[in-house]
């Protein structure tokens, strides 16, 4: 690989990674899954989830990323072939890299009328700022013209970053970016902690009460730590291919998963002040959190229209620091397989991912109707790479790096003590294995 595709330093991998983990779910998902699975409970099973499950898996990906220098897809082939294994491997790199491209053409959908609610700034005077917002975002979504302008915005955005290559393109924004982002979730964060309830928020999310945890709860909170690191899609090996040598795997890893831990904490401290302030924000979650509720939290607050921009601000740069990482893995192979330029690649992809959402967009409303298995286009696709084929592609990781590859290539390679890597290589062979296809058949069948 040519240095024209290494990171230039350490930390603009681990902002890059940390910004992959760190999209629309994590802000917006997150703190509802706290609040409906016992709080502070929950959140002390996701953390240890997050280290036996996620870190293991995490480091296997960036490993095989660094060791074959390549495309997800053509790493796992290199793995195969230089271990002698079946070569069918190398359709896991495949599957990941579909389920990064089927993803962005949904996300994107999401992500674009986040860009477009920063313009969305609330009329001074309202009589009933619920029903304003409330209608503003059912006019929104039943508008298909609207829909398609802020996609077609947001990966224009998406494939001029990635268009530009590794370096010039997804080092320098995610240099650019990321920054930015922890500065705004940390004002907001402030912000919420200064006009809303910040007391309940404080004991809700470190008091723990274990009697609300059951077994779909502890589930919960293990699905919740493995999606949350954007791992089983491909985007992790493909940005572990362009480290610099000389960094280290295990700390990368610690690194980036306390970076992905902060910024769970640092929303759920940034949203549930305002959420204890208004109960009934508890009720809502995803989208409708965001886009209708919230919003109107934020304009019965002093300077609320101002920290509304900030924060759909930041709730962009965490979707545009996702959607460039879940484009990347097929650029990669497919600027490996084609020997074309970059940009005509990156321009064909962008019109194939902005095609398949439309579908996504016409779910809201001329599709609406249209279903298979009781789920439209939109739903469908969810539950297909989010119940399906990540968990296979996290499955399938932890398969090849805890029992096929040989233990010694893992311990030669992870530069960790010998006891650290025992603990790891007891997780990933057995733990983190088990959990990712209980999250498998809880998610797909439950």
């Amino acid at each position: 690989m040519s240095n024209s595709k290494i990171w230039k330093g350490n930390s603009t991998f681990i902002l890059a990674a940390a910004g992959s983990a760190v999209g629309l779910g994590n802000i917006w998902k997150f703190p509802y899954m706290v609040g409906s699975n016992g709080g502070s409970a929950f959140v002390i099973v996701y953390l240890f989830c997050i280290l036996i499950i996620g870190l293991p898996v995490m480091a296997s990906e960036i490993l095989i990323g660094k060791y074959g220098r390549k495309s997800p897809i053509n790493s796992l082939k290199k793995i195969s072939v230089d271990f002698q294994l079946n070569k069918s491997w190398k359709y896991l790199g495949t599957l990941g890299a579909f389920a990064g491209v089927l993803i962005l053409s949904y996300y994107s959908v999401f992500a674009g009328i986040a860009f477009s609610y920063i313009f969305n700034i609330f009329p001074s005077g309202l009589e009933n700022p619920s029903k304003y917002s409330t209608s503003y975002f059912s006019s929104f979504a039943a508008s298909p013209l609207k829909l398609i302008l802020w996609h077609s915005i947001f990966i224009i955005f998406t494939c001029v970053i990635v268009g530009f290559g590794v370096v010039k393109g997804i080092g320098r924004s995610v240099s650019l970016l990321m920054p930015i982002f922890f500065i705004f979730i940390i004002l907001i964060a402030i912000y919420s902690s200064i006009t809303g309830d910040i007391d309940s928020t404080l004991f809700f999310l470190f008091n723990p009460n274990f009697s609300a945890l059951t077994p779909q709860v502890i589930i919960s909170a293990m699905g919740q730590a493995f999606f949350s690191l954007s791992i089983g899609m491909g985007a992790i090996m493909a940005y572990g291919a362009y480290i610099p040598e000389n960094q280290l795997i295990g700390k990368t890893v610690l690194s980036i998963i306390l970076l992905d831990t902060f910024v769970a904490l640092i929303a759920g401290i940034a949203i549930f002040p305002i959420v204890f302030s208004n109960p009934e924000l508890m009720a809502n979650a995803g989208p409708s959190l965001i886009f209708e509720t919230l919003p109107v939290a934020f304009y019965s607050l002093p300077f609320g229209n101002i920290f509304s921009v900030l924060f759909f601000v930041l709730l962009s740069i965490a979707a545009l620091s996702s959607s460039i990482s879940l484009l990347e893995p097929f650029t990669a192979w497919m600027e490996e397989k084609a020997k074309t330029e970059r940009r005509i690649i990156v321009f064909v992809l962008g019109l194939l991912i902005w095609i398949i959402g439309l579908g996504s967009i016409f779910s809201f409303n001329i599709w609406a109707e249209i279903k298979f298995f009781g789920l439209n286009f939109l739903e469908g696709l969810d539950y297909l790479t989010n119940n399906v084929m990540l968990p296979m592609g996290g499955f399938f990781i932890a398969l090849l790096t805890g029992w096929i590859l040989p233990k010694h290539f893992l311990e030669e390679n992870l530069n960790i003590n010998s006891s650290l890597f025992k603990l790891l290589f007891f997780c990933l062979r057995y733990i983190s294995i088990g959990a990712i296809f209980l999250i498998f058949l809880y998610s797909a069948f439950l």
